[in-house]
């Protein structure tokens, strides 16, 4: 019979054996992979799991690390298409930041209720709001702003 506690710390696939002595982990460290994700996940949930600002920035830095550093272990694995010569970072990078903001201002035209407040507001100040010296484009730079020069 598998122990609820045997299946967290060992994992669904746990044999045990017995391990030559070089092979013995060092105090400190995850025996195995799973390991690093529960303690990250627990001190996750105790010491960051609450609210804030901060916090919450936090997380979507790491989200965003998390998401490049994934794309890397794919290429680096040889999966594709992202171990695929042509889409290397230089040639990547632009074409995500043209998908990153354009999803963003698709999002802030018809959905603006699902940005965050803060992202929402600086939209709002950027595309809205604000004006280029009496100019009446509504923060948009165009052919008729009158400081542009063409």
């Amino acid at each position: 019979a598998t122990s609820l506690a045997g299946l967290i710390i060992n994992g669904p696939h746990f044999v045990r054996k017995k391990l030559p002595e070089a092979a013995i982990v060092s105090p400190g460290l995850p025996e195995h992979p799973y390991h690093a994700f529960l303690a990250g996940s627990m001190g996750g949930y105790v010491v960051w799991g609450r609210y804030s600002g901060v916090n919450y920035q936090l997380i979507l830095y790491l989200a965003s690390r998390i998401i490049v550093g994934c794309m890397t272990l794919a290429s680096e694995k040889g999966i594709p298409p992202f171990s695929w010569k042509r889409f290397a970072f230089q040639k990547s990078y632009p074409i995500a930041a043209a998908a990153i903001w354009g999803t963003v201002m698709m999002l802030f035209e018809e959905y603006p209720n699902v940005l965050h407040p803060s992202l929402r507001r600086s939209m709002d100040e950027i595309y809205r709001y604000s004006r280029f010296k009496g100019c009446d484009t509504g923060g948009m730079i165009s052919s008729r702003s009158p400081d542009l020069k063409l």
